[in-house]
Protein backbone atom coordinates (compact mmCIF):
# COMPACT_ATOMS: atom_id res chain seq x y z
CA UNK A 1 0.00 0.00 0.00
CA UNK A 2 1.06 3.44 -0.78
CA UNK A 3 1.67 5.85 2.39
CA UNK A 4 -1.02 6.96 4.99
CA UNK A 5 -0.46 10.71 3.82
CA UNK A 6 -2.09 11.56 0.30
CA UNK A 7 0.18 13.56 -0.69
CA UNK A 8 3.05 10.94 -0.48
CA UNK A 9 0.77 8.41 -2.03
CA UNK A 10 -0.27 10.76 -4.98
CA UNK A 11 3.55 11.62 -5.38
CA UNK A 12 4.43 7.91 -5.62
CA UNK A 13 1.37 7.26 -8.19
CA UNK A 14 2.61 10.49 -10.50
CA UNK A 15 6.18 8.93 -10.67
CA UNK A 16 5.78 5.64 -11.24
CA UNK A 17 3.29 6.92 -14.29
CA UNK A 18 5.98 9.33 -15.77
CA UNK A 19 8.41 6.69 -16.14
CA UNK A 20 6.00 4.91 -17.61
CA UNK A 21 4.94 8.01 -20.11
CA UNK A 22 8.44 8.71 -20.61
CA UNK A 23 9.49 5.19 -21.38
CA UNK A 24 6.20 4.69 -23.75
CA UNK A 25 7.30 8.20 -25.80
CA UNK A 26 10.89 6.81 -26.20
CA UNK A 27 9.55 3.48 -27.62
CA UNK A 28 7.00 5.35 -29.87
CA UNK A 29 9.72 7.80 -31.36
CA UNK A 30 12.12 4.95 -32.13
CA UNK A 31 9.95 2.14 -32.75
CA UNK A 32 7.08 3.54 -34.35
CA UNK A 33 8.57 6.05 -36.98
CA UNK A 34 9.52 9.47 -35.28
CA UNK A 35 6.41 9.93 -33.41
CA UNK A 36 5.19 11.19 -29.82
CA UNK A 37 2.39 8.78 -28.27
CA UNK A 38 2.80 11.10 -24.95
CA UNK A 39 3.75 14.40 -25.20
CA UNK A 40 0.80 15.81 -27.53
CA UNK A 41 3.06 19.81 -27.70
CA UNK A 42 5.96 18.00 -29.59
CA UNK A 43 3.27 15.46 -31.77
CA UNK A 44 1.78 18.69 -32.83
CA UNK A 45 4.80 20.24 -34.08
CA UNK A 46 6.00 16.92 -35.71
CA UNK A 47 2.00 17.04 -37.58
CA UNK A 48 2.53 20.64 -39.17
CA UNK A 49 5.97 19.77 -40.39
CA UNK A 50 4.70 16.62 -41.87
CA UNK A 51 1.87 18.68 -43.44
CA UNK A 52 4.40 21.60 -44.59
CA UNK A 53 6.60 18.94 -46.05
CA UNK A 54 3.40 16.89 -47.89
CA UNK A 55 4.82 13.95 -46.07
CA UNK A 56 1.08 12.20 -45.93
CA UNK A 57 2.89 9.17 -43.82
CA UNK A 58 4.42 11.39 -41.30
CA UNK A 59 1.31 13.35 -40.98
CA UNK A 60 -1.17 10.15 -40.84
CA UNK A 61 0.97 8.48 -38.02
CA UNK A 62 0.99 12.52 -36.39
CA UNK A 63 -2.84 11.67 -36.62
CA UNK A 64 -2.85 8.76 -35.35
CA UNK A 65 -1.63 9.62 -32.33
CA UNK A 66 -3.40 12.82 -31.94
CA UNK A 67 -6.62 11.24 -32.02
CA UNK A 68 -6.27 8.05 -30.30
CA UNK A 69 -4.39 10.62 -27.38
CA UNK A 70 -7.82 12.61 -27.44
CA UNK A 71 -9.84 9.26 -27.56
CA UNK A 72 -8.61 8.31 -24.36
CA UNK A 73 -8.96 11.70 -22.18
CA UNK A 74 -12.62 12.17 -23.73
CA UNK A 75 -13.49 8.79 -22.30
CA UNK A 76 -12.34 9.11 -19.22
CA UNK A 77 -13.79 12.75 -18.60
CA UNK A 78 -16.85 11.50 -19.69
CA UNK A 79 -16.96 8.92 -16.79
CA UNK A 80 -18.05 10.14 -13.40
CA UNK A 81 -15.72 11.40 -10.69
CA UNK A 82 -16.68 9.00 -8.03
CA UNK A 83 -13.70 8.52 -5.50
CA UNK A 84 -11.00 6.60 -6.30
CA UNK A 85 -13.03 4.32 -8.93
CA UNK A 86 -12.83 6.54 -11.77
CA UNK A 87 -9.09 6.70 -11.01
CA UNK A 88 -8.57 3.28 -10.69
CA UNK A 89 -10.86 2.10 -13.41
CA UNK A 90 -8.82 4.77 -15.71
CA UNK A 91 -5.38 3.24 -15.05
CA UNK A 92 -6.42 -0.42 -15.21
CA UNK A 93 -7.72 0.45 -18.72
CA UNK A 94 -4.14 2.01 -19.89
CA UNK A 95 -2.87 -1.46 -18.12
CA UNK A 96 -4.93 -3.36 -20.62
CA UNK A 97 -4.51 -0.82 -23.60
CA UNK A 98 -0.77 -1.70 -22.89
CA UNK A 99 -0.93 -5.05 -22.50
CA UNK A 100 -3.08 -4.88 -26.31
CA UNK A 101 0.26 -2.78 -27.29
CA UNK A 102 2.72 -5.28 -26.62
CA UNK A 103 0.63 -8.13 -27.75
CA UNK A 104 -0.18 -6.33 -31.42
CA UNK A 105 3.73 -5.12 -31.58
CA UNK A 106 5.08 -8.61 -30.51
CA UNK A 107 3.07 -9.81 -33.72
CA UNK A 108 3.40 -7.26 -36.07
CA UNK A 109 7.00 -7.31 -35.44
CA UNK A 110 9.63 -4.21 -34.73
CA UNK A 111 9.38 -3.09 -38.36
CA UNK A 112 5.42 -2.54 -38.35
CA UNK A 113 4.53 -0.38 -41.35
CA UNK A 114 1.38 0.91 -42.55
CA UNK A 115 -1.79 0.58 -41.07
CA UNK A 116 -0.46 -2.06 -38.45
CA UNK A 117 1.96 1.03 -37.97
CA UNK A 118 -0.92 3.78 -37.12
CA UNK A 119 -2.70 1.22 -35.57
CA UNK A 120 0.21 0.62 -32.87
CA UNK A 121 0.24 4.59 -33.03
CA UNK A 122 -3.23 4.63 -31.82
CA UNK A 123 -3.43 2.44 -29.28
CA UNK A 124 -0.21 3.76 -27.27
CA UNK A 125 -1.89 7.24 -27.67
CA UNK A 126 -4.95 5.99 -25.99
CA UNK A 127 -3.43 4.58 -23.28
CA UNK A 128 -1.53 8.08 -22.77
CA UNK A 129 -4.41 9.96 -23.13
CA UNK A 130 -6.48 7.55 -20.59
CA UNK A 131 -3.39 8.45 -18.12
CA UNK A 132 -3.53 12.16 -18.82
CA UNK A 133 -6.74 12.29 -17.67
CA UNK A 134 -6.52 10.04 -14.94
CA UNK A 135 -3.91 12.78 -13.80
CA UNK A 136 -5.77 15.39 -14.05
CA UNK A 137 -8.21 14.30 -11.74
CA UNK A 138 -5.31 13.82 -8.80
CA UNK A 139 -5.29 17.14 -8.97
CA UNK A 140 -1.68 17.52 -8.55
CA UNK A 141 -0.69 21.35 -8.62
CA UNK A 142 2.33 22.50 -11.17
CA UNK A 143 2.23 18.41 -12.32
CA UNK A 144 1.27 16.42 -15.23
CA UNK A 145 2.66 13.26 -16.43
CA UNK A 146 2.55 12.83 -20.09
CA UNK A 147 4.37 16.12 -20.92
CA UNK A 148 6.98 18.52 -18.90
CA UNK A 149 6.97 21.50 -19.95
CA UNK A 150 4.53 23.22 -17.68
CA UNK A 151 6.61 21.36 -15.26
CA UNK A 152 9.87 22.88 -16.31
CA UNK A 153 8.14 26.62 -16.39
CA UNK A 154 6.45 26.07 -12.75
CA UNK A 155 10.16 24.43 -11.41
CA UNK A 156 12.11 27.43 -13.10
CA UNK A 157 9.87 29.96 -11.61
CA UNK A 158 10.00 28.69 -7.94
CA UNK A 159 14.03 28.59 -8.16
CA UNK A 160 13.51 32.33 -9.49
CA UNK A 161 11.08 32.89 -5.94
CA UNK A 162 13.76 30.93 -4.03
CA UNK A 163 16.84 32.95 -5.30
CA UNK A 164 14.99 36.15 -4.64
CA UNK A 165 13.77 34.93 -1.67
CA UNK A 166 10.00 35.82 -2.24
CA UNK A 167 8.19 33.42 0.18
CA UNK A 168 4.65 31.39 -1.42
CA UNK A 169 1.87 33.01 -1.62
CA UNK A 170 -1.24 31.87 0.90
CA UNK A 171 -3.90 33.32 -0.94
CA UNK A 172 -2.72 31.09 -3.89
CA UNK A 173 -4.17 27.88 -3.09
CA UNK A 174 -2.74 24.30 -3.95
CA UNK A 175 1.38 25.53 -4.27
CA UNK A 176 3.25 23.30 -6.80
CA UNK A 177 5.97 20.92 -4.38
CA UNK A 178 9.15 21.83 -6.49
CA UNK A 179 10.58 18.71 -5.01
CA UNK A 180 7.90 17.13 -6.78
CA UNK A 181 8.50 18.35 -9.97
CA UNK A 182 12.56 18.23 -9.85
CA UNK A 183 11.53 14.41 -9.65
CA UNK A 184 9.05 14.40 -12.86
CA UNK A 185 11.43 15.87 -14.60
CA UNK A 186 14.36 13.42 -13.81
CA UNK A 187 11.83 10.58 -13.73
CA UNK A 188 10.39 11.70 -17.31
CA UNK A 189 14.21 11.72 -18.57
CA UNK A 190 14.79 8.37 -16.59
CA UNK A 191 11.77 6.71 -18.62
CA UNK A 192 13.56 8.03 -22.15
CA UNK A 193 17.05 6.91 -21.31
CA UNK A 194 15.29 3.28 -20.41
CA UNK A 195 12.63 3.43 -23.55
CA UNK A 196 15.56 3.96 -25.71
CA UNK A 197 17.75 0.94 -24.23
CA UNK A 198 15.41 -1.63 -24.18
CA UNK A 199 14.56 -0.63 -27.82
CA UNK A 200 17.57 -1.10 -28.37
CA UNK A 201 17.94 -4.18 -26.89
CA UNK A 202 14.60 -5.98 -27.78
CA UNK A 203 12.58 -4.28 -30.17
CA UNK A 204 8.98 -4.48 -29.89
CA UNK A 205 9.04 -6.62 -26.96
CA UNK A 206 10.49 -3.43 -25.11
CA UNK A 207 6.93 -2.34 -24.75
CA UNK A 208 6.94 -5.04 -22.03
CA UNK A 209 8.41 -2.50 -19.76
CA UNK A 210 6.32 0.18 -19.54
CA UNK A 211 3.74 -2.40 -19.19
CA UNK A 212 5.07 -3.85 -16.33
CA UNK A 213 6.32 -0.38 -14.69
CA UNK A 214 2.18 0.17 -14.84
CA UNK A 215 2.00 -2.89 -13.04
CA UNK A 216 3.77 -2.63 -10.19
CA UNK A 217 2.58 0.90 -9.57
CA UNK A 218 -1.38 -0.30 -9.88
CA UNK A 219 -0.70 -3.14 -7.92
CA UNK A 220 0.94 -1.41 -4.85
CA UNK A 221 -2.70 -0.25 -3.39
CA UNK A 222 -5.64 2.11 -3.87
CA UNK A 223 -5.46 4.81 -5.64
CA UNK A 224 -5.47 8.17 -3.37
CA UNK A 225 -8.80 9.62 -4.11
CA UNK A 226 -9.98 12.70 -4.97
CA UNK A 227 -11.92 13.65 -2.01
Amino acid sequence: MFPELPAVRRGVLVLGLTLVAGCTDALSYLGLGRVFTANMTGNTVLLGIAVAQRDAGAAARSAAALGGFVLGAVVVGLAPERKTRSVTAALVAELGLLAALLGWWSVAGSAAHGAAQDGLIALAGTAMGVQSAAVARLAVPGVATTYITGTWTGLSTGVAGWLRRRPPDPSAGNQPRRGLQAAVVAVYLGGAVTGGFAHDAWGAAAAAVPLGILAVVVSLGEVPGLD
